[in-house]
């Protein structure tokens, strides 16, 4: 994958919304109704009757040549219409016919704006999301999608907060179709670098589909959300926040490993590679803690259709071992400090290791080191990351030096050990007796 996203519409693919929109074509609409009541003219009525009687296959005839007043035509009606089952209609006759032909009906909308409504065309659609129907807040999502995809201009910022508070409300509900909609549309906006910092400053998107990420194993619901987050990541303030944030690498990882579908691998390696890449000092600790190098060996034995995996996966390679090679028994401790990921390994069971870097621990960048200790026993939700810290902490008080009892209990870390001497988890259990009597004791 290229760092450039380009500029073409998303094939949006939901069977939901397309036996949704079958039905509603098949309904006749009264328009003769609204040219009574002065809502449509006489000429704008011919067009709607003309056109309903050309089947779908023919209509991209009459676009060529009258398109423009088609597409003219379908947004006024969505400025002034108010009842639902018509703006449907015109949803779905938009839809249509941005479907026909989209490298010549697509412009057409494009080039709808005036100075009366500069921002048109995406206003009245804009519109129906606050409407409390389903049916128009999804067409809409995906005809803006399309529409935004392909425009060389930026998308008016004063509806921006509608579009995504319209879909940050999908992606974190409960019915999968709705959030299927939803990640496509987000896909298609964040080809835009006004829309990929809009979603990383709004948060609730990213949460919904790292929500999904946790809990399906759909290949291509994956697919969906992890395209999402691997062209997010090409923008700094993203990729520099995105694990912190959201444990992006340990999350990816564990998706890959499980991945059944090509196409879900080569956008997680795209993805790590934009990480390293941009963001190499916010992600590499994870990466280790991970055992992203050791997985990315594996991958590099298969066969791969897509002749980018290869390449992404060599740079990986490369760049994981070079930082490994540099890296010291104390530095993989801080590393793995920073990851928040701590797992039972030598540098935690080594009283060696203790006895030698126990007061560099507690003295280097401010004791930065014992205080992330005790971060992770006060946030953290892992037993095993609750056993290892309260390990690691027991070493410290014993090895760290007069001040390193009272450092802990300072810290707050003397009464979160003691309460997680009641934990379910046996090992946290016994870990945390372990260094409370440390702390109680008075001679270490």
């Amino acid at each position: 994958m290229t760092a450039r996203i380009e500029p073409i519409p998303p094939p949006f693919f939901s069977p939901y919304l397309d036996d949704q929109c079958n039905k509603i074509n098949s309904k006749p609409v009264p328009w003769e109704g609204y040219q009574r009541a002065k809502l449509l003219s006489a000429d704008e009525l011919n067009l709607l009757k003309s056109l309903a009687k050309i089947p779908t296959a023919q209509r991209p005839t009459v676009y060529a040549s009258s398109g423009a007043q088609y597409a003219r035509l379908y947004i006024d009606l969505l400025r002034k219409l108010q009842r639902v089952d018509t703006v449907q209609a015109v949803l779905v006759s938009i839809n249509d016919m941005l479907v026909s032909d989209p490298s010549s009906t697509i412009p057409l909308f494009h080039s709808l704006a005036t100075k009366e409504n500069p921002d048109d065309p995406y206003a009245p659609i804009v519109k129906c999301l606050a409407m409390e129907e389903e049916f128009v807040i999804l067409t809409s999502l995906k005809i803006l999608g399309v529409l935004i995809a392909t425009d060389s201009r930026e998308f008016p910022y004063n509806l921006t907060g509608t579009l995504l508070a319209s879909l940050q409300g999908l992606l974190n509900g409960s019915r999968i179709p709705l959030w299927e909609v939803a990640a496509q549309v987000l896909s298609a906006v964040l080809g835009t670098k006004q829309f990929r910092l809009a979603v990383w400053e709004e948060e609730q998107c990213i949460s919904g589909l790292v929500k999904m990420l946790k809990t399906t194993s759909n290949p291509q619901n994956q697919y969906w959300a992890v395209s999402c987050l691997w062209q997010l990541s090409f923008e700094r303030i993203a990729a520099e926040g995105m694990n912190k944030r959201y444990d992006i690498v340990a999350l990816l990882t564990g998706v890959a490993k499980a991945a059944v579908k090509e196409k879900v691998l080569r956008v997680i390696i795209s993805t790590f590679r934009n990480l390293l890449t941009i963001a190499p000092s916010q992600s590499l600790p994870s990466f280790f803690t991970s055992k992203v190098l050791q997985f990315v060996i594996t991958l590099q034995d298969r066969k791969w259709s897509d002749e980018d995996i290869p390449e992404d996966l060599s740079y990986l390679k490369s760049e994981l071992s070079a930082r490994l090679e540099n890296l010291t028994t104390y530095d993989e401790l801080i590393s793995e400090l920073d990851s928040g990921h701590l797992v039972w390994g030598p540098v935690h069971e080594s009283e060696d290791f203790w006895k030698e870097n126990a007061m560099r621990i507690g003295q280097e960048s401010g004791g930065k080191a014992v205080k992330r200790l005790v971060e992770l026993l006060k946030n953290s939700r892992e037993p095993v990351v609750l056993a290892v810290a309260a390990h690691d902490l027991g070493f410290y008080i014993r090895y760290g030096g007069d001040k390193a009892k009272q450092i802990v209990t300072d810290l707050g870390g003397k009464t979160r050990v003691m309460e997680l001497m009641t934990s379910q988890d046996p090992d946290t259990r016994y870990q945390a007796l372990m260094c409370t009597q440390l702390l109680m004791s008075q001679h270490v």
